[in-house]
């Protein structure tokens, strides 16, 4: 497990602590104070719950960490050892071993699988077999997500605390987020190694800003667009030092994103708007993190679990 890193943020209300990610042994941001009240968030009110129905898929892999969607709606799950790929009722079309742990998984519209490894990218083919692997952007970069548009692929690194832009090809043709001493003086706040990002339908890329509660948008070439979020232990904000952990955008635009430790999977609407809860903590392990998500062609929300090697199905 890798060390706990934790931030203080002036009028940022935290409710829970900060926790590692599965099988790492780094640590992405300067450790400072978080302040921790256990039980803000437990049980998920009933007028902010979306009832969903709930298919498991269950993959051959353990100690799965990573999970996306082809854009047939087939299911990748990335592991620490391996890649899978499963139709939407869960049988296993294609499984291949990986020789490092995957953090990270996108796929192109081409079905190459692109996953981040530490501190590189790979990229696969629909038979499993190695195409390519990345030059590192940097000697100490750890990946934490993958987005993949038709021009470029977009590399969360939250050592730096930056996002890389890759072509399609692997070359590192800049980087997004730096700070900005009027728009976002702060840039990145990143206290743990949970820091995710989406390419929207219209090819611009929403990046979690997990210890600023919010979501930020950009243009291709690093310009911020807007952002959303809030810090509240309400159903529509977002607590704790650095939460969402996760997120992914539906096709029509609308996001859903999940949570750790005060543990929610939620729903807002294109414009940021809150629209309900997925699945709240009663459903879920109390220190359970890694939830990661994907939405396929259909709208249907899938859900990493971790906890159990599996995904869920809303």
């Amino acid at each position: 497990m890798n060390r706990v890193g934790k931030v203080g943020l002036a009028g940022v209300l935290a409710c829970v602590v900060c926790w590692p990610v599965q099988g790492w042994g780094g640590q992405c941001a300067t450790p400072a104070e978080c302040a921790y009240a256990p039980g803000s968030v437990k049980k998920t009110g009933t007028n902010g719950l979306s009832r969903a129905g709930v298919l498991w898929i269950k993959p051959s892999l353990s100690n799965v960490t990573a999970l996306a969607v082809t854009r047939n709606d087939g299911i990748v799950v990335g592991s620490m050892a391996g890649i899978e790929v499963l139709d939407v009722a869960g049988k296993s079309l294609l499984s291949f071993s990986v020789p490092d742990p995957v953090r990270a998984l996108a796929v192109g519209a081409n079905g190459d699988i692109f996953a981040g490894m530490d501190n590189h990218v790979e990229v696969y083919g629909q038979d499993g077999k190695r195409k390519a692997v990345w030059k590192s952007p940097r000697a100490k970069t750890m990946i934490t997500s993958i987005a993949v548009s038709s021009n470029f692929v977009f590399v969360a690194d939250c050592q730096y605390r930056v996002v890389w832009r890759f072509t399609p090809a692997g070359e590192l043709s800049g980087r997004i987020g730096d700070r900005a001493p009027v728009t976002r003086p702060e840039g990145f706040v990143v206290p743990s190694a949970f820091f995710d990002v989406a390419v929207a339908p219209d090819g611009s890329l929403w990046v979690v800003n997990p210890g600023m509660h919010r979501l930020e948008h950009f243009n291709a070439d690093g310009g911020l667009l807007s952002s959303w979020g809030r810090a509240s232990t309400e159903s529509d904000g977002f607590c704790g030092c650095c939460n969402p952990s996760n997120v992914a955008l539906a096709p029509d635009g609308s996001f859903v994103t999940s949570e750790k430790h005060s543990v929610r999977v939620k729903r807002y609407d294109a414009d940021g708007h809150f629209s309900g809860i997925i699945s709240g903590q009663e459903e879920w392990g109390k220190d359970i993190v890694g939830l990661d998500l994907a939405v396929d062609s259909k709208g249907r929300v899938l859900v990493l679990d971790p906890s159990a090697d599996g995904v869920r199905v809303y």
